[in-house]
Formats: C-alpha cells, structure tokens, sequence
C-alpha cells in the first residue's frame, strides 16, 4: 500500500488518510538500516507520543530480530502506559533479545500494570530447561527492580 498524490492510502475501495508521522517514522527507520542508529533512535523516541501506534505496528510487522529489538526500545523509552500490553506481548516471545528488551521497558516504567505483565510471564516455559530458567531468572530480578 502506498500513497497517492493527495497523501490518502487506497486499500480496497476505502481511502484511509496517510498518518502524519507515517514518512516520519519510514525515514528514521530508513536511517537505521543504513546503521545511522544513534539518530535515528533519537529522532523516534522524540516523536510525539501519538507515534506509538504506528511504532508498535512496525515492530508487530517486523521479522529481522535486530529491528525488533531497536523499535521495542524506542517504544517503550516514550514511558507511556499505552505501550505495556505490546511489551507483556513480547515478553512472552521466543528471541531472548526480544524479551530482554521488553522486560527492561516494563522495569523502566515500574507501574503496577508493568508489574502485573511481568508476572504474567512466570509460567512461560521454553522447550530447553536450561532456557526456562534462565528466563525465569532474569524475570525474578526485573520484579524486584520494578517494585
């Protein structure tokens, strides 16, 4: 999908208007591939908070573990309540990068909803052991940082 001339998406008969942060976050992430990552982090978590939407479907649409993890943290680093679901989500998740950074977003912001999705995650289990308890490790610790 991509916009016309008159800043509107076509998508199946329905025209939705193009976000105002959309070309935003497409050139900082744009910026990020071509590893200016300091800037382009900067420039994302200085992004007004209505960005967070668009910011958590990049990372929901993203494959590529690297750019997960840069977008988790620059969601969470806007420190928004809005963006705990998204992080107890991620936590949950497979790649060990990915939950690290989702639960030091949920450590950052320390609310009992952070509280509550860090504990949410005590009964994950991975198919290895050794990674169950190692997962449950690093969560016992962000609990007691959150708290």
């Amino acid at each position: 999908m991509v916009p016309n001339s008159g800043g509107i998406y076509a998508c199946h008969s329905k025209s939705i208007p193009m976000s105002v942060f959309a070309s935003h976050i497409a050139y900082y992430l744009e910026r990020y591939r071509l590893g200016d990552t300091e800037n382009a982090f900067s420039s994302l978590i200085e992004l007004d908070h209505e960005a967070l939407p668009e910011l958590m479907a990049e990372f929901r649409a993203a494959t590529d573990t690297d750019l997960r993890v840069f977008l988790l943290n620059a969601i969470w680093q806007h420190r928004q309540p809005s963006v705990i679901p998204l992080l107890g989500a991620a936590l949950r998740e497979g790649e060990n990068a990915v939950w690290r950074q989702a639960m030091d977003g949920l450590v950052a912001l320390a609310c009992p909803e952070a509280l509550e999705a860090l504990g949410l995650a005590k009964t994950r289990e991975f198919p290895r052991q050794h990674d169950t308890e190692e997962f449950r490790a690093w969560l016992e610790e962000a609990i007691e940082q959150a708290i």
